[in-house]
């Protein structure tokens, strides 16, 4: 067995240094292994040059192949504007717009159908009018039977029970 001998580096720690024991130095050839690394990173340029090469050659042949199809037509037509509807190239504006014109029309007088001489008037205004006469409304022919009294439901009587209605 080796003797074990323990050492003290600049810092004072101690470390035990066995000198027989070692690495083999025989069995990994560095010349070999970086060879094989620098073989393999020059075989992965070449074979991305080589993809770039035959992808453009491939596009090249198609290209002029189909010179004359229509979809490679359309595609060179691309900076013509595509058919109604379209998207709304200024949202925002368009939309203050269209605010703007409804607060018009609800905030103006006008005519809707002059030939009926049916006309609007603004909406504080119809307001204030239907405040003040209130909402039109036609009798209820509820409780015209059973001399002005309506079935209710009531869970004591079955669901029969006679309530009257002031009209």
């Amino acid at each position: 067995m080796a003797e074990n001998i323990n050492k003290s580096d600049e810092h004072g720690h101690e470390h035990e240094v066995n000198p027989g024991v070692s690495h083999e130095r025989r069995d990994v050839n560095v010349f070999q292994v970086s060879a094989f690394g620098i073989g393999l990173l020059l075989s992965c340029i070449v074979v991305v040059f080589a993809m770039w090469a035959m992808f453009d050659f491939f596009y090249s042949r198609e290209d002029a192949k189909n010179a004359d199809n229509p979809a490679a037509l359309m595609m060179k037509d691309q900076n013509k504007l595509p058919p109604e509807p379209r998207l709304q190239a200024q949202p925002k504006v368009e939309l203050k717009d269209l605010r703007a014109d409804e607060d018009a029309i609800l905030s103006s007088y006008g005519w809707v159908n002059p030939d009926k001489g049916i006309v609007r008037i603004p909406i504080d205004q119809a307001i204030d009018i239907v405040a003040q006469k209130g909402l039109p409304s036609k009798p209820s022919p509820t409780g015209l039977d059973n001399e002005g009294y309506r079935m209710i439901p009531e869970d004591s009587s079955s669901g029969r029970t006679l309530e009257k209605i002031s009209q």
